[in-house]
């Protein structure tokens, strides 16, 4: 099977509403049947190998600590700390849900259960406050895309597996890029607010932002034993994601928030999240497999080694292929299937892995609040029963401002690798 018929059956599965898992699946077999010299076990033996990986583990973890943490009801309490800090600015509510949305990033490292968890609780109150249906919707969304960028994180702990790099420098990296992208949305909210005048609330004075923050203090704790420890070496991403687990059982059992129901029914969850994840792991490897025995990383590499001459040069092309190719497939599948071509590149032209490592995640993760596949928009818009062609106008400025931050790190590598090379030396 050539390369050209490979895709074109990839594309083809896709459009027909195949998922992505089976995309990726039925395209390997296809080609593994047509190519007589493979043996048949290859298949198994790459499955096998694509899941052998301990550090895999920690995506069912750090999605359990979630879902403990939301049985809490500590969404809430966090929801109430943002609002007690800048509920008070003009846009103020907005700007709650992106403050919350940053919080919620450092505990459950998923964009779907931070947007879903936000978004339960703010787009009513956007809505009543005067913001139109769509825009409650895309500051939603947005604030649930910086779970993935700003520590921990699920797609990150995945890059690094897959491409054998320290998880710490790559968690590190994502702080300032994503503290840059909230300050991006909260601007764009400022204007919206602005121009259809809704104020802010009524600052509730700082003895109001004491107290929510003495009854959140406990839940910021996870997030803090999460980094320092991968930090400092005490443990790796899969023993955060068991420490996280254990505290926030613990916690939930203080504040007496935590039952045997809601802990079981958090554990059902986890699982069923952590299923599409792992099968998009798993198949993705004979796709990836394939590729490289159709020489697809040489083919990619003379053609970057001909026409590109700087790293900028290289980064700017890995963002279009990302932006295209995220498009039409998931995030992680198209992590996954680029990264064997890609990374041979990286390390011909001698270009700084880290300053690669944020410049290609970021760019596939703003693919998930982009329209078509934009998975993001449909699960903020599935809370109220949101039709998604509101949202799309409304969400474009909060994707120009993802852009323009990465766009901002590809040409000032400092703000991705500052904070590694504080920590790390």
């Amino acid at each position: 099977m050539s390369l050209g018929i490979a895709v074109l059956l990839f594309f083809v599965m896709l459009f027909i509403g195949t998922p992505i898992a089976v995309c990726l699946a039925g395209t390997g077999i296809a080609w593994l049947l047509a190519d007589p010299t493979l043996p048949n076990v290859i298949f198994a033996s790459k499955i096998y190998g694509a899941t052998d990986s301990f550090a895999y583990m920690a995506i069912p973890f750090f999605t359990m600590a979630g879902q403990i943490m939301e049985q809490t009801g500590i969404t809430e309490k966090f929801i109430a700390f943002a609002k007690s800090i800048i509920g008070h600015i003009r846009g103020g509510v907005a700007h709650t849900a992106t403050m919350a949305g940053v919080i919620m990033a450092g505990v459950s490292g998923s964009g779907n259960a931070d947007t879903t968890a936000i978004g339960s609780l703010m787009i009513p109150a956007l809505v009543d406050d005067g913001y139109e249906e769509g825009f409650a919707v895309s500051v939603v969304a947005a604030a649930g895309s910086l779970g993935p960028i700003i520590p921990p994180s699920v797609m990150m702990i995945v890059f690094s597996n897959a491409a054998g790099y320290d998880v710490g420098k790559v968690f590190m990296g994502g702080v300032v890029p994503g503290v840059l992208m909230a300050l991006g949305f909260m601007l764009i909210a400022w204007n919206y607010a602005r121009k259809h005048n809704i104020g802010g609330g009524k600052f509730g004075g700082w003895k109001n932002v004491g107290k929510t923050f003495l009854q959140t203090v406990g839940a910021l704790v996870m997030p803090i034993i999460i980094i320092v420890g991968i930090v400092a070496g005490v443990f790796t991403a899969t023993e955060a994601g068991v420490v996280a687990c254990v505290y926030g059982i613990i916690y939930g059992i203080v504040v007496r928030k935590l039952t045997v129901k809601g802990f079981l029914q958090g554990l059902a969850d986890s699982c069923v999240a952590a299923v599409g994840p792992m099968m998009i792991i798993t198949y993705s490897s004979i796709f990836s497999y394939m590729l490289t025995r159709m020489n697809v990383a040489r083919m990619i590499s003379e053609f970057c080694v001909a026409n590109i001459s700087s790293e900028w040069m290289f980064l700017l092309f890995v963002l279009i292929v990302c932006t295209i190719a995220g498009c039409f497939i998931d995030g992680m599948a198209t992590m996954l299937m680029l990264l064997p071509v890609l990374t041979p590149v990286v390390t011909l032209l001698g270009i700084d892995f880290q300053h690669f490592a944020l410049v290609y995640v970021m760019g596939l993760l703003t693919c998930q609040i982009t329209p078509p596949v934009g998975n993001l928009i449909y699960v903020a818009a599935s809370i109220e029963k949101t039709p998604v062609k509101k949202v799309i106008k409304a969400i474009l400025p909060f994707c120009v401002v993802m852009i323009l931050v990465i766009f901002m790190c590809i040409f000032i590598p400092q703000l991705v690798t500052w904070l590694p090379n504080l920590i790390y030396g």
